[in-house]
């Protein structure tokens, strides 16, 4: 019997990331993601070409809503998937799909029939999170479809990427597969990077967010620096400065450099205000402050002195009288989040900064601000503004850099290479640098919806 993968999201693109895996009549899918933009098409992973296929399993790679957003949507198709993540992942799922589904009751999608989001309702998203089957990391067990002959050994490796994120091993007749999710082959402040395999592969699924082979993802230690540069310019000047900051990951790391760079006195101890979804997500890091991959075992988020952020009185708080630091999602500053609320005001003063720390989709609001020009209008969530105030530029990426992946590649030195969650010239640029190296591997950058044979 043989096996084949198919791509339902995520290629030559970031968002609805998921791929199908037919393992010799055990049907496995990797992750299921919401687009993080569009509403008329495609906002979950195509469905259609698995329809006719023995669909067994659900491995979720983490918790990023691009990878597990559309999983309620799925379950609502295929009920009877088994779902397996790390314990860490399956803690957070239900905060992240419980905001999802908030989101998707204020913004339903246009291509998508009111009766596919059942299950975004409260009570089926605590039973989803319920059925999944936690495991630890680098633990091997062993799964089997309804139909499928062979028994798949399968590991989940530690990611390095957020909290619970791993890789997937899957080991059938003495052959490995690899997906990679997303994965950071370097210390970020607050996790530890990935562990993973270094023998050969046979086939490897791999993400290409950095895949550009000009390699421009600065150094971390640097971007502190810059940072604490910037908050110390705007911060003498009697400025307080706005963050905006993915809830999920993005938060816990911020939090963490800034509290290293006040115990270092690289910048003032200045009150740092937090809040929302990631003060939930902060104390499940916490929970795992032992055991989830840290760099320092027992540091807790709540280690961090944090002011919760007071809705009520949003556009009044302290910070706008005397410096503070204010981490606020959504990271893209989406319209009618606390960070665009408070960036309307915030642009308005000449002494105050706007630090942005995460990637800006093009049609966002945090786009048009980050690419402003000084007292020069801009559209800002549909609004012509001016913007008076500073803005930074800094990148803590959580994905790996360009040469770390080809390093990755060539020590495992697959048979054939899928090349997804980059854009068009990720995807190309690493493909090209590999093939350089290692002419024998089969590199494909996959087509949405094709099937393709497997080398098991």
């Amino acid at each position: 019997m043989s096996s084949f993968v198919t791509f339902l999201g995520g290629v030559e693109e970031i968002g609805a990331n998921s791929c199908f895996l037919n393992l010799e009549g055990t049907g496995i899918l990797i992750d299921a993601g919401l687009h993080p933009r569009l509403r008329k098409e495609r906002t979950f992973p195509i469905v259609y070409p698995i329809q006719n296929e023995e669909t067994d399993y659900a491995l979720l790679t983490h918790a990023h809503t691009d990878h597990v957003g559309g999983l309620p949507y799925i379950l609502k198709k295929f009920p009877h998937l088994k779902l397996i993540a790390t314990r860490a992942t399956r803690d957070i799922l239900e905060v992240m799909l419980q905001n999802t589904g908030k989101l998707l009751r204020l913004n339903p999608p246009e291509d998508i029939h009111s009766v596919d989001l059942d299950y975004y309702k409260p009570n089926n998203i605590q039973e989803i999170t319920a059925m999944v089957e936690a495991v630890v990391y680098n633990t091997p067990m062993e799964i089997k479809g309804r139909r499928g002959d062979v028994a798949i050994k399968t590991s989940f490796l530690n990611a390095g990427h957020i909290l619970g994120s791993a890789g997937i091993l899957l080991n059938i007749n003495g052959k490995n597969i690899f997906h990679t999710g997303d994965v950071q082959f370097r210390n970020q402040a607050i996790l530890s990077k990935a562990v993973f395999p270094k023998h050969h592969l046979d086939c490897l699924i791999c993400e290409s967010t950095n895949g550009r082979t000009e390699d421009d993802t600065p150094d971390y230690k640097q971007e502190m620096q810059r940072l604490a540069t910037f908050i110390n310019d705007i911060s003498n000047n009697n400025g307080s400065i706005l963050i905006p900051s993915f809830a999920l990951g993005k938060t816990q790391e911020i939090l963490t450099v800034l509290y290293q760079l006040m115990r270092k006195s690289a910048i003032p101890t200045l009150p740092i205000y937090s809040g929302g979804i990631s003060k939930k997500l902060s104390n499940i890091y916490d929970r795992y402050c032992y055991d989830g991959g840290r760099v320092d075992k027992g540091f807790e988020v709540a280690d961090i002195p944090q002011i919760p952020i007071d809705h009520e009185k949003l556009m009044t708080g302290s910070y706008f009288n005397s410096p503070a630091i204010v981490v606020a999602s959504s990271g893209m500053m989406n319209a009618g989040t606390t960070s665009y609320k408070l960036a309307m005001k915030w642009m308005q003063r000449t002494n105050f900064g706007i630090a942005f720390i995460g990637y800006q989709d093009d049609e966002t609001p945090g786009y048009a601000l980050l690419h402003s020009e000084l007292k020069k209008n801009f559209q800002f969530g549909g609004q012509a503004m001016q913007r008076k105030c500073h803005i930074g530029k800094f990148r803590f990426s959580a994905h790996a850099k360009c040469s770390d992946l080809i390093d990755f590649i060539l020590n495992t030195a697959p048979k054939q290479l899928y090349l997804v969650h980059g854009d068009e010239d990720a995807c190309s640029s690493l493909a090209l640098a590999v093939m350089e190296h290692l002419p024998q591997t089969k590199v494909i950058i996959p087509i949405l919806g094709k099937r393709y044979q497997m080398s098991v």
